[in-house]
């Protein structure tokens, strides 16, 4: 994750020292929370606060030429209005029409109806069409998308959800991604899109200094 600036505007970003464990081990860009009152790793589908994004590494072993390395502390992009951004995530389509791309719910595992309504869709040949309907079956995902070239098998798309979407994702193992092959990452909503860049942007839903977003009705 790169944070980009506040929600406010402000691209001026700071970051603070929270104390951390010596030996544990975390990357610069991971999504951080905090556990009894320490810094540690989100889980990839977490649903509590989230801290922000960590500002540096912090290998949790001794390095001569860092002693921050296996220190106790560990600086955080910690704004709880802070917006970062990921590539967007993708996954590999099962087939389709000239107005549906398809895909095997071990690729696309959202299950709720209409989830990805307003999103968009990138095709391997970087045509961007914007999702009218989704709906699944028990073992395939239907994206409808208006008319244009047909996706085959094994065709790469690029997702884009749209604003405000959570949950139909999870972290990837690095926590510094996002997959859509899980789901249950409630902390961290949408709120934009780099097309040209091809990069989601996001924000904290909850956040430890923050309160819980509102969604919009």
């Amino acid at each position: 994750m790169k944070p980009i600036q506040s929600a406010s505007g402000h691209v001026g970003l700071s970051t603070r020292n929270y104390p951390i464990a010596y030996n544990t081990a975390i990357s610069a860009g991971q999504v951080v929370k905090l556990s009894a009152g320490l810094v540690v790793a989100a889980t990839a589908n977490e649903s509590s606060a989230i801290l922000g994004i960590a500002a540096e590494n912090h290998p949790g072993t001794s390095d001569p030429l860092n002693p921050r390395a296996d220190g106790t502390e560990i600086l955080v992009w910690d704004d709880p209005d802070l917006i970062f951004e990921c590539p967007a995530p993708k996954f590999t389509a099962s087939g389709g029409s000239a107005t549906t791309v398809t895909a095997a719910t071990s690729q696309v595992a959202g299950t709720t109806a209409d989830m990805f309504n307003g999103g968009f869709l990138a095709s391997p040949k970087g045509k961007l069409r914007q999702i009218t309907d989704f709906a699944n079956s028990s073992s395939t995902n239907t994206f409808t998308v208006p008319s244009g070239e047909t996706a085959a098998n094994n065709d790469v798309y690029t997702c884009y959800p749209p604003v405000g979407f959570k949950t139909g994702y999870r972290l990837d193992t690095a926590l510094s991604g996002l997959i859509l092959s899980a789901t249950g990452l409630s902390a961290i909503k949408v709120v934009g899109h780099d097309f040209e860049r091809g990069m989601l942007k996001l924000k904290a839903y909850f956040h430890v200094l923050g309160t819980q977003e509102t969604d919009a009705t």
